[in-house]
């Protein structure tokens, strides 16, 4: 009876030993021989990385707070996080909207902004355009404008104001760059 309990410890404890020592190797214990694989990682880049170029062409010399928090939202959002959004395409195009409009942007494949195409509605006007149209319409009220900006990747970016204004009656569109 002592032999069976004896023979009972050791092979309890042979094997609560290879347990450890197969836990303490990789947690492997099939593993017959340890091969040198060599992992090669793709290194994303961040939305705020791949969207430098955009960030600082849209807001240099931008007076708009509207527009800035806008482009932030688009230059800061991973569009490779959506569902909708498959890598094998080329592009992916999507609409932002705000209380103040819109702005319809179309990321690359790797998640670079490449066009955008925004529209803000009755925007405080820079102190230049409002002095400038005060001086060549006096007796006109500006009633309404709305504020354009035009980026396509590698390009210059276009900024216009079109602005309607007020006589009377007669009314005029007026196209401003900003």
């Amino acid at each position: 009876m002592k032999t069976n309990k004896n023979f009972l410890k050791i092979t309890l404890g042979v094997f609560l030993m290879t347990t450890v020592i197969a836990f303490a190797n990789n947690n492997d214990p099939i593993k017959k021989s340890k091969k040198s694989a060599t992992v090669e990682m793709a290194i994303l880049e961040s939305p705020i990385e791949l969207n430098k170029e955009y960030i600082t062409l849209v807001h240099e010399n931008s007076s708009q707070k509207e527009a800035e928090f806008l482009s932030g939202i688009i230059s800061e959002w991973d569009v490779r996080t959506s569902p909708k959004f498959d890598a094998r395409k080329n592009e992916f195009t999507t609409v932002f909207k705000s209380n103040k409009g819109m702005a319809e942007v179309t990321y690359d494949s790797e998640g670079r902004v490449v066009n955008v195409e925004k529209r803000l509605k009755n925007v405080i006007l820079p102190t230049q355009i409002s002095q400038l149209m005060a001086k060549r319409y006096e007796d006109w009220v500006i009633v309404g404008n709305q504020y354009n900006v035009s980026y396509n990747y590698g390009s210059d970016v276009e900024k216009t104001y079109v602005l309607t204004i007020q006589y009377g009656t007669e009314k005029k569109r007026i196209r401003v760059k900003g």
